[in-house]
């Protein structure tokens, strides 16, 4: 319990950098072993297919094309967390902190990817490699772009944890403020810029690693 308290005091932390790096711990936190225990208990590619927008989306042949079509697709979950941080729910471990909504939707989306990896559901269908390579793959950075998106979206849900209007008790809106008294720090805009960059470079190592795998 107290490994809780002392997480939820991190991630919300007046410090930016605070803030980012125990959402890092959290996320691997979750990342590894959800990852490990899909991987051992769910049949393989069992997601393959099931994802809504994206077993719908067809690429451009052209890198350039491509790349700004899953950059516009991946806008949209930032978009939704940095929207989601407007509202922040009182913390039942810690109740004198509001936990912004932003990052319960990274949480989630943490643990999709997580599910897909472990599963190797992916829609670009390729051999399954063992776990400890689907593990160390994540970090190739120059050709996978899963954990470059992730960190794009962990740092915008970080940098945005003072953007929020309403605060709830989960019942009610307790308190609420107008959108003039939202003051973001240079830094925690510098990074919010930094994310965006980022979800750009993996778009674009994306559509190459899908261009090559086409060829």
């Amino acid at each position: 319990m107290q490994l809780l308290r002392n997480l939820i005091n991190g991630i919300t932390n007046e410090s930016v950098a605070q803030r980012i790096g125990w959402m890092v711990a959290a996320f691997f936190g979750i990342l590894i072993p959800v990852l490990i225990a899909s991987y051992a208990l769910l049949p393989e590619g069992i997601l393959r297919g099931k994802h809504p927008f994206i077993s719908q989306l067809e690429l451009a042949p052209t890198l350039l094309t491509s790349t700004l079509q899953i950059f516009g697709y991946n806008l949209v979950p930032i978009t939704l967390i940095v929207a989601a941080n407007l509202i922040a729910q009182k913390s039942k471990i810690v109740p004198e902190k509001f936990v912004p909504l932003g990052y319960s939707a990274f949480w989630m989306i943490t643990l999709i990817f997580a599910l897909y990896t472990g599963t190797w559901s992916f829609e670009v269908v390729t051999a399954a490699p063992p776990l400890h390579e689907r593990l160390l793959r994540m970090f190739n950075l120059t050709q996978r772009s899963g954990l470059l998106e992730l960190s794009a979206y962990l740092l915008a849900a970080a940098a945005s944890f003072k953007a929020t209007l309403w605060f709830s008790d989960g019942k009610q809106i307790v308190r609420s403020l107008k959108p003039r008294e939202l003051h973001l720090t240079r830094a925690e805009i510098g990074v919010l810029i930094f994310a965006i960059v980022l979800l750009f470079c993996a778009a674009l190592i994306e559509s190459r690693s899908i261009l090559q795998l086409s060829q």
